[in-house]
């Protein structure tokens, strides 16, 4: 079993998410969702895989609610000495004695940086000091976690090609063996929706520096927007984006059973009121093809052996027809093979067309 922690609270909202958060919040409002959290979690009979804290920003509890949110996910869920344990973080939250406790407890830790550069920074409303971020990632780097990412963010508003050469520069030399490079794009609910305007002829060429710049590194493409040096990969991405089992808890947390998908309220107040997640059931095939193309984000693509790992999963030779078919749309864009279904370099650029004749 794969789990999934949703924690709601940020200091302030950065111009492009569109992830479900709370600003402002006191420390009251923090007990009660540590208070409900409690009362929620529960683990399976089965092993747990993985766990993801995600946000928000789980690190701006303060220490000691910190240390209440770990043991309470440890001793509900309990994690092995083979369990990925994640959490994400922002540098202005971070100081010497909560590097240390993450250290401690967690496999792995994701820094959402998003850019070096003050200026960029500022443009998209993440308020961190260049001081404050250099300080972080100090002290990150002496903790030598067992795996570390930086989020970065490329087609900013005022970015030019040698600062993304920069960004990926620097990143890649701090030690990290994952990075997750996104392309800034319009969301329906993030600040910068309504005034940023695509540049997909841009956004191409920043797609494939990326990947150029990293490889000398020894840091390889293995999902449109990650990469990892070999056995840095994120297991818990992995493992969902191949249909496997998922617990979600927290506001606006998602979960997979197998069969429907179940999305915890999008509002802090009424998931504390206990409202009942939306089940999201769609037919068996419809599933099946929605996991089948999540999948082929990755460079790696379905052999007939992870495909038989999908809950229900249909025949490998039904996979490849459905293959044949879209090669048909797509020239130049799938490779459909005995052991083997990915997306070409080319492909990759045309996930989300290809994606739409599968949902």
């Amino acid at each position: 079993m794969n789990y999934y922690i949703h924690v709601p609270f940020c200091a302030s909202k950065c111009g492009y998410c569109a992830f479900y958060s709370e600003c402002g919040s006191d420390g009251a409002r923090m007990d009660r969702y540590l208070d409900k959290l409690e009362s929620t979690l529960s683990g399976s009979r089965g092993k747990c895989e993985t766990i993801y804290i995600g946000g928000g920003t789980p690190t701006l509890f303060d220490l000691d609610r910190l240390k209440r949110f770990t043991g309470s996910v440890f001793d509900r869920l309990q994690p092995d000495g083979d369990t990925e344990i994640s959490i994400e973080a922002n540098p202005e939250t971070l100081d010497e004695a909560k590097v240390a406790f993450l250290r401690e407890h967690y496999t792995r830790l994701s820094m959402g940086i998003q850019s070096f550069d003050p200026e960029s920074r500022a443009r998209i409303g993440r308020r961190c000091s260049q001081a404050k971020l250099l300080e972080a990632v100090k002290l990150v780097q002496e903790a030598k976690f067992p795996h570390w990412n930086c989020d970065l963010i490329y087609s900013l508003p005022g970015q030019s090609r040698e600062m993304w050469e920069n960004d990926l520069h620097t990143a890649a030399s701090l030690g990290v063996d994952h990075l997750s490079c996104y392309a800034l794009t319009p969301e329906e609910n993030a600040a910068l929706g309504a005034e940023f305007s695509e540049d997909d002829e841009r956004e191409s060429e920043f797609y494939h520096l990326a990947q150029n710049i990293l490889a000398q590194y020894g840091i390889a493409r293995y999902e449109i927007s990650n990469y990892a040096k070999s056995g840095g990969e994120c297991r818990h991405n992995m493992n969902v984006w191949r249909g496997g089992l998922l617990r979600g808890f927290g506001p606006s947390a998602a979960g997979f059973n197998g069969v429907s998908r179940m999305i915890e309220v999008e509002n802090l107040d009424m998931w504390l009121n206990d409202s009942l997640p939306e089940l999201d059931d769609i037919p068996h095939e419809s599933r099946l093809n929605e996991i089948f193309a999540v999948n082929l984000r990755t460079v790696s693509g379905w052999t007939p052996q992870t495909w038989a790992k999908v809950p229900g999963a249909d025949s490998w030779e039904k996979r490849r027809k459905i293959t044949e078919k879209l090669q048909k749309m797509f020239p130049d864009c799938l490779l459909n093979e005995q052991s083997r279904i990915t997306l070409t370099e080319n492909g990759l650029l045309f996930w989300n067309m290809i994606a739409q004749e599968l949902f």
